[in-house]
């Protein structure tokens, strides 16, 4: 019966095989690996949103017209090998004007939808924060603090911002989808040896 019960036990070990044993889950946080971070940010950042931009007057209690607008990202391919995100981006409007999403020099360059790139290690800044913020802020340096914006649906941002002081904002509608990205880029980022340099 001993015998038996160990030929058994043997024939049950012997039966799981290397296809019957479900890999181990890729690491998550701060202990995945580069590969397994950039292959998450690769099926993560593109997409399209849609959204509509209101201005209002505080000061004159007028209403500008609504802009409806669209920002599209696709192409996103991620080396882990050379720390490099490239991807296609375009934003538009209703207006038929085109803008890119990329600050060059405190100025957003209007340029036609095109090609984009991250290289990980020049990244100094990656910030959460909501796109009615950053319109607001935006009127509020070009000296119009009275203009109240609103974004409707609310659409969350993930900023990079890189040298020589370029920035690009990667839109989502989803806060907790924004948040998962914007840390996986940040751990690409320390993986890769980029981060902030500034001693304060």
């Amino acid at each position: 019966m001993k015998t038996l019960w160990i030929t058994m036990t043997l024939a049950f070990i012997g039966g799981a095989t290397a296809q019957d044993i479900p890999p181990l889950a890729p690491l998550r946080g701060d202990a995945a690996t580069l590969k397994d971070t950039m292959k998450f940010i690769q099926g993560k950042l593109g997409g399209t949103v849609n959204y509509m931009a209101y201005a209002h007057d505080n000061v004159a209690g007028t209403d500008s017209a609504p802009v409806k607008r669209r920002y599209q990202l696709g192409n996103v391919s991620a080396d882990p090998g050379r720390c490099y995100i490239s991807f296609h981006g375009r934003f538009d409007d209703d207006w038929g004007s085109v803008v890119s999403d990329v600050n060059y020099g405190g100025k957003y360059a209007y340029i036609p939808d095109r090609d984009g790139e991250l290289f990980l290690k020049q990244i100094r800044e990656v910030t959460l924060t909501q796109l009615e913020q950053v319109m607001q802020l935006a009127e509020a340096k070009i000296g119009h603090p009275e203009i109240s914006v609103k974004v409707d649906p609310p659409i969350f941002l993930v900023v990079v911002r890189s040298e020589p002081n370029r920035s690009m904002m990667f839109n989502f509608y989803d806060d907790t989808l924004a948040d998962r990205v914007s840390k996986a880029l940040q751990h690409a980022v320390d993986l890769c040896g980029g981060g902030n340099l500034d001693p304060f």
